[in-house]
């Protein structure tokens, strides 16, 4: 089909129009903090828009005359590094060689779900600049020019921009830019839609230069231009097909659509939809593509945070389980991602990076075992028999490995440990690295590296887990559904009678060696068997009782990761010895819901949602923990299982 100027120009306006009215009309604008340059000071953090796994983000300019977009932001190449100021952005050339663009009224830059909008007024124009992206290598801006004056407009378009770096080889037979960046990394760019025009470089900057026009008076014209980049630079398959701009549009704003559908519960207040709203965009800006020796998509973390660029495990477990309500392929590869790399003893490695020469993957230590739950979860949202089907023997190794190498003496009770001998590394198997719980542990002389504890949440997952496996067997029509159910109930009756603690009320891990309680603490490991629905409903009364105290857990932001009143509790330097975590959080809020406390449960999560630091207010990242007396945001920002619970928090 084929259209002329006009038309095109009018379905490209009327679609801008609609996507910008639709998200404004919807209040979310601006519900992350967008806005960065690469000369920002390093302390106010790092803020960029990726989408569709793309490697290459852009930004909302701090500069008001800034007439394009940040970036891009390339990660991979030193955890991360800004290529350019302002990478393209299009200028209009008067007859006598001036720009148009100058004496500018006012901008406005704006962030909506999905695409970047930069608008620049100035006294007879009206220059609107959207960027969106159309795959995981590429992003288009688009930007349309009003004539807003009584005179007709006559004058060259011309993209311009530069780069930190020289700029190499020019490809004139497709029409591709090359510029060369550190490690001989390339970005590809094109105008779309515009077979002639001509180019000049010089040094690290160039113009394309497009053909003149006439605007009259009220009249408009879009100019689109491609930016491509490939985080894998061998083999590159440049894409130079003909873009279909309104199409693309189209599908960006229906993509999105599907991703907010969750938002529109009419029982949802503002705030939990600006909430849901927001944690859906950090799930999707930290998204990265198949790349390197990630042989699935998945998410970082948080790209934030330079040593957060890869995928782990009990992470990935938890983002799954949020995404499948927003993109069920991508929380299917988000397992696959990590069960790409299972040994042949089973063990999944506790994190993996695309480029291992620079990142080393690691196989010190795993993660606690909740892939079953994210493979069960996702099952429920699909009914994708297929998928169990895929994962049930990778599954069924993962768990007998616990047993093979974190059994030290075949006991049936499991033990963190490490696969080096290191104490670091087996804290950091259980995930709450300096734990006050594991102060005094030790590796255990003649094991597998196992630590001298036997832990409550370990046993308690591990038992769920062979409740996830009957599921799936049943599901699956495999006879040994019984035999899992069985030990199921064999497991959770242990834990009821060796890790509780009649006299104080709670769960403890247990000292291996002697079985005695190491109860120096009280910590979110203790409300683990309530989430698992293992705890009898006296034990997890009394439990409740500790997480509903507020001289204990029931803080300002509510189930912090120690006991309040014990003396090591610090949450602005603890990291686990006091910060609140919104994975433990939704384990003892869920937990809650699953024993009836429905009235407990909605008042720690109503403290959570009002009380986290800017959490319902736009403009504000999501971050990685939260301090429980005075509610402020601790460490890395735009996390992504912290907003993966808050999408559970809100949604179940």
């Amino acid at each position: 089909m084929f259209y002329n100027n006009k038309t095109l120009i009018f379905i490209l306006s009327f679609c801008f129009t609609l996507f910008s009215c639709v998200q404004e009309k919807l209040h979310f604008i601006n519900v992350i903090n967008l806005n960065n340059s690469p000369d920002s000071p390093k302390d106010e953090g790092l803020n960029v828009f990726f989408d569709l796994g793309s490697w290459m983000g852009f930004s909302l300019s701090d500069e008001e005359t800034n007439t394009g977009f940040s970036g891009p932001y390339i990660l991979g190449l030193e955890h991360g590094i800004w290529s350019s100021n302002n990478f393209t952005s299009i200028d209009l050339i008067s007859e006598n060689g001036n720009s148009l663009l100058t004496n500018l009224n006012y901008s406005e830059q704006k962030y909506f779900p999905g695409k970047l909008e930069n608008q620049l007024h100035f006294e007879d124009i009206e220059l609107i600049s959207n960027l969106i992206f159309t795959s995981d290598k590429s992003a288009i801006i688009s930007s349309k020019i009003i004539n807003k004056g009584t005179q007709n407009l006559i004058f060259t378009p011309q993209w311009k921009g530069e780069i930190f770096d020289e700029i190499g080889d020019l490809i004139n037979n497709d029409t591709v830019l090359i510029t060369l960046l550190d490690k001989n990394q390339k970005i590809f760019l094109r105008p779309i839609n515009n077979k002639e025009f001509n180019i000049l470089t010089d040094s690290n900057k160039y113009v394309f230069i497009l053909n003149n026009i006439i605007l009259k008076p009220k009249e408009s014209k879009t100019y689109t231009i491609e930016i491509q980049y490939h985080p894998d630079q061998k083999n590159i398959k440049k894409n130079t097909n003909r873009i279909n701009v309104t199409q693309t549009i189209e599908d960006n704003q229906l993509r999105w659509k599907k991703y907010l559908e969750i938002t529109k519960n009419k029982s949802l207040s503002k705030e939990e939809k600006l909430i849901l709203t927001k944690s859906i965009c950090t799930l999707i800006n930290n998204w990265r593509s198949t790349a390197g020796a990630l042989k699935h998509d998945g998410l970082f973390p948080s790209y934030h945070y330079k040593w957060f660029q890869g995928f782990w495990s009990w992470d990935s477990w938890k983002h799954a389980v949020a995404l499948v309500k927003i993109d069920k392929e991508l929380a299917k590869n988000q397992v696959r991602a990590m069960y790409n790399y299972q040994n042949m003893e089973g063990m999944i490695a506790d994190c993996i990076f695309r480029d291992t020469t620079t990142e080393r993957n690691n196989w010190r230590d795993t993660k606690p075992p909740l892939s079953s739950w994210a493979i069960w979860e996702i099952f429920k949202e699909t009914s994708d028999t297929t998928f169990l089907k895929e994962m049930y023997p990778k599954l069924v190794k993962y768990h007998n490995w616990w047993y093979t190498f974190r059994d030290y003496d075949k006991d049936g009770l499991c033990e963190y440990g490490s696969t080096d001998g290191s104490l670091i590394a087996a804290k950091w198997e259980s995930g709450m690295d300096n734990a006050i719980r594991f102060d005094k542990c030790k590796i255990l002389d003649g094991s597998n590296y196992s630590i001298n504890t036997e832990s409550v949440d370990l046993n308690s997952y591990l038992a769920k887990e062979k409740e996830y496996l009957s599921k799936i067997a049943k599901a699956l029509k495999r006879p040994e559904y019984t035999k899992w159910e069985e030990g199921f109930k064999i497991l959770s009756d242990r834990i009821r009678n060796n890790f509780y603690d009649e006299k104080s009320g709670y769960f403890y891990d247990i000292d291996a060696e002697t079985g005695e309680f190491l109860n120096n603490a009280l910590g979110p490991e203790g409300w683990v068997p309530i989430w698992c629905e293992i705890a009898t409903k006296e034990q997890a009364e009394k439990v409740i009782e500790y997480m509903m105290d507020s001289s204990r857990f029931n803080t300002t932001v509510p189930l912090p990761t120690i006991d309040v009143s014990h003396p090591k509790f610090d949450p602005q330097n603890g990291y686990w010895r006091g910060p609140v975590w919104l994975d433990q959080l939704w384990f003892g809020v869920d937990g809650l819901h699953k024993y009836g406390y429905d009235k407990e449960a909605s008042l720690l999560k109503n403290k959570t949602l009002n009380n986290c630091e800017g959490l319902n207010k736009s403009g504000v990242s999501i971050r990685e923990n939260y301090h429980p007396l005075t509610g402020e945001g601790l460490n890395a920002e735009h996390f992504s299982w912290s907003a993966a619970h808050l999408i559970l928090l809100i949604t179940e």
